[in-house]
């Protein structure tokens, strides 16, 4: 699937929207589409990401937030 930046993010969006409909979803679902959109910074990056599940950018978009939550914790 050959997209732009825009197009890939809106798809993985709705995609995880879909998985995770529930309104306790909400901030997690924000957390995620935010790490995703810094890892696809580029059409370049959609590309490649375009051709992959949304299951492997959404655990690959979980474990950086997980390390940074864990760095914040340990950096006090």
């Amino acid at each position: 699937m050959k997209s732009t930046r825009a197009e890939y993010l809106n798809f993985f969006t709705n995609w995880l929207h879909y998985q995770f409909p529930r309104n306790a979803d909400i901030v997690r679902n924000t957390l995620i589409i935010r790490e995703v959109q810094k890892i696809v910074d580029s059409d370049s990056e959609a590309a490649y990401w375009g051709d992959r599940d949304c299951w492997t950018m959404h655990d690959i978009a979980n474990k950086q937030i997980q390390s940074r939550a864990i760095e914040g914790v340990t950096a006090c």
